[in-house]
């Protein structure tokens, strides 16, 4: 039975799911440990939160370019500039994890506005942010710059996927108006 509580919509909790939403519920548990409001507030569509969960397993945790830590940065940074707290609170904590420090954000948010981040993640970083902020102002300047900083084409478009599935989610969050959980576990896996 769907409930309200995290989000503007009904939701459908873990213990009142069945069918393909119990199913899916079930594989998210297996692989994260928890199921957070934002693919809680997906239940009533299934598929779609399957195909979603194994988009963002795979943006963000899969082989390919770009460290996890630079995936993360880019996360909070686009949950940032949307002003999307559930966003920006969720993957500053993974930040800090997979960082294993504790001021991983503090130190990102004061590096990126002092402009003291490395060249790398100064542009990643930037790009995130113009992405989200500003995309119908991207020019092959901005992919430029990147490559100056040492990216090369498999990682710009690690970032770009990145970056849009983040704006794409925070969307999401945003829209239904998903509460950030409170008194919960959330584990990081990396």
């Amino acid at each position: 039975m769907p409930v309200k509580g995290m989000a503007w919509i009904n939701t459908i909790e873990h213990e009142e799911a069945s069918g393909k939403t119990k199913e899916v519920y079930d594989r998210i548990l297996k692989e994260r440990e928890h199921i957070a409001n934002i693919f809680l507030a997906q239940g009533m569509e299934p598929a779609v939160l399957e195909k979603n969960m194994e988009l963002y397993l795979e943006i963000l945790m899969g082989e390919g370019p770009l460290t996890r830590e630079e995936r993360e940065m880019i996360a909070v940074i686009v949950s940032a500039a949307n002003r999307c707290a559930y966003g920006a609170v969720h993957h500053s904590e993974a930040l800090e994890t997979v960082e294993h420090d504790s001021d991983a954000l503090h130190s990102l948010i004061k590096e990126y506005s002092q402009k003291a981040e490395t060249p790398r993640n100064k542009a990643l970083l930037a790009y995130a942010a113009k992405i989200t902020l500003d995309p119908k102002d991207i020019t092959s300047d901005d992919i430029g710059d990147l490559r100056e900083a040492g990216l090369n084409d498999g990682e710009i478009l690690r970032a770009t996927l990145v970056a849009a599935y983040f704006n794409f989610s925070n969307r999401i969050s945003l829209s239904l108006g998903v509460e950030l959980e409170r008194g919960k576990t959330r584990s990081y896996r990396y």
